[in-house]
């Protein structure tokens, strides 16, 4: 059982040195470790503390072409964006979706809402349920349904640690994604899947993504948290994107 690509890794490119790492150390590594693939992605522009830059998406462009002329590995940029609405909005335009060769999407606590009313309507029960463990079925209806519309909206390629601080129906999701093609990622510092949820995913044959979520590039390729689920829940290779073989991202023009 072989992982053939790391699809999220962060650098220093993420504000406030989150990540630890350069993009070439973060290649080097996944060199090493006999990867087929990398990817770089870090997080969107509306992460209060670590979005990255706009300006730094040209220079970050060159730079893997660079690197790519050099190391024996496919190097894409892609993107860690944030959903900031009830309605599905996520912090990348139309345009700047095609910035890049595929866009992670997920949740954060910290990205910023797209207006105030996001804030206290959608972002702020969430942070309180979350925090007292209370939700309630309205909250876990209208967080699925941001999800969903994102997934309608967006061009969104790989949903990342869902469920993690917002809960959401998770097979709801989950078929919602197979009709766009989008990978669930099996994040390992954030797995959030139950036993049930897991056989329920694997029963309408979802397709998911391992991935380090690496903040130093000694980490990456590191993803034994999400193989063990893949062993413990018996779930099919075939639906493991990178697990022996490569994804195909699909580019979703909107």
């Amino acid at each position: 059982m072989l992982i053939f690509g790391d699809y999220h890794t962060h650098t220093i490119y993420s504000r406030n040195h989150h990540g630890k790492s350069t993009i070439e150390q973060n290649v080097q590594i996944a060199v090493q470790k006999g990867l087929k693939d990398i990817g770089i992605t870090e997080h969107g522009f509306n992460h209060v503390f670590f979005g990255v830059r706009r300006k730094n998406i040209k220079k970050m462009r060159a730079e893997i072409e660079r690197l790519q002329n050099i190391y024996p590995i496919k190097i894409y940029l892609g993107i860690e964006a944030n959903l900031i609405s009830s309605d599905g909005d996520i912090d990348l335009t139309p345009e700047e979706q095609t910035w890049f060769d595929y866009v992670i999407m997920g949740y954060h606590t910290f990205g910023k809402p797209k207006n105030l009313k996001e804030y206290f309507n959608f972002f702020k029960k969430n942070s309180r349920a979350y925090k007292h463990n209370k939700y309630t079925q309205d909250i876990i209806d209208a967080n699925t349904n941001a999800y969903i519309k994102a997934l309608q909206k967006n061009r969104i390629n790989i949903i990342s640690h869902l469920g993690s601080k917002m809960k959401v129906d998770v097979l709801k999701v989950a078929k919602e994604c197979k009709k766009h093609g989008t990978f669930i990622e099996l994040n390992a510092r954030r797995l959030c899947f139950t036993q049930q949820e897991a056989k329920q995913m694997i029963e309408i044959e979802t397709q998911f993504i391992l991935d380090s979520d690496a903040h130093i590039c000694t980490n990456v390729g590191e993803c034994n948290k999400g193989i063990n689920f893949v062993v413990k829940n018996e779930i099919p290779q075939k639906l493991v994107a990178n697990l022996n073989k490569l994804p195909k991202f699909v580019y979703k023009q909107n």
